[in-house]
């Protein structure tokens, strides 16, 4: 006897989303709440009002293992998501007629591998950022966070001309004009996403350099505020990938031997 339980993925990526959001929000607050002087604390003493997304997630081992396990299941989501894409990127399809014309442009492939494995790199560096924090190894985390951030543009900016040529090789032919409007969503969201994440790094790292040089009251906080957009900005994007696909259920099926 074979047993085939089917869960809806949006379910799975909403669910995974909202615990990573809430984690997050919740490690910031209780951080101000709890420990605003040590998690808005600097190197030279500035006064600050908002901690850096480091210093919230390692402000006692309480919020690392509230930010860790989300992160965790999510990687696990993230990394599901992104064999789904490469997937439907790959052997993406519209019938016109008798005949399946393959959706992509002779190089979409390329394309393809470049998007996924910059998407595996940005969850490999959000678990090293997560599991290493700076209390723990702060280079190695220095580091995480600075791959984090440009790999994670990178992909965003590659999935978003990802999305813009296979909807330009298939559009005109796709007859499901339902999926057509959630591309055409997507597409949007995208491109907000891709502004506001390359607006935030550009003003962060101004402001972070401006930080350490001349370490004036509040500057750090407004680099601080950029992280928060920036993640808030990737888990919308994240979000927007549900539209690019069609509606996928993870199966799972277990079989029962009868002797």
């Amino acid at each position: 006897m074979i047993v085939d339980n089917r869960l809806p993925f949006r379910k799975i990526v909403v669910s995974s989303l909202i615990s990573v959001g809430l984690s997050f929000c919740l490690c910031i607050l209780s951080g101000l709440y709890f420990g605003y002087g040590k998690v808005t604390l600097t190197h030279c003493g500035s006064h600050e009002i908002l901690p850096s997304v480091s210093a919230a997630i390692d402000f006692n081992g309480f919020h690392r293992i509230l930010w860790q396990v989300p992160v965790l299941l999510h990687a696990v989501e993230h990394l599901t998501m992104t064999v789904l894409l490469y997937q439907h990127y790959q052997s993406s399809t519209v019938r016109v007629s008798l005949h399946t014309i393959r959706a992509h442009s002779p190089w979409s492939g390329t394309l393809n591998k470049a998007t996924a494995t910059a998407d595996v790199v940005s969850v490999l560096s959000l678990l090293t950022l997560s599991f290493v924090t700076s209390t723990l190894h702060y280079k190695i985390h220095r580091n995480a966070v600075v791959l984090y951030m440009l790999d994670t543009t990178l992909h965003i900016i590659l999935a978003t001309y990802q999305l813009y040529v296979h909807r330009s090789w298939s559009g005109a032919l796709q007859k499901d004009q339902l999926q057509q409007q959630k591309v055409a969503k997507s597409m949007r969201v995208k491109l907000i996403c891709v502004a506001v994440n390359i607006a935030c790094i550009t003003i962060g790292t101004f402001v972070y350099k401006h930080h350490t040089a001349y370490c004036k009251a509040y500057t750090y906080s407004v680099f601080a505020l950029c992280e928060y957009v920036i993640v808030a900005s990737i888990l919308a994007f994240h979000y927007s990938l549900l539209w690019d696909i069609p509606n996928f259920q993870v199966t799972m099926m277990h079989s029962d031997s009868i002797t």
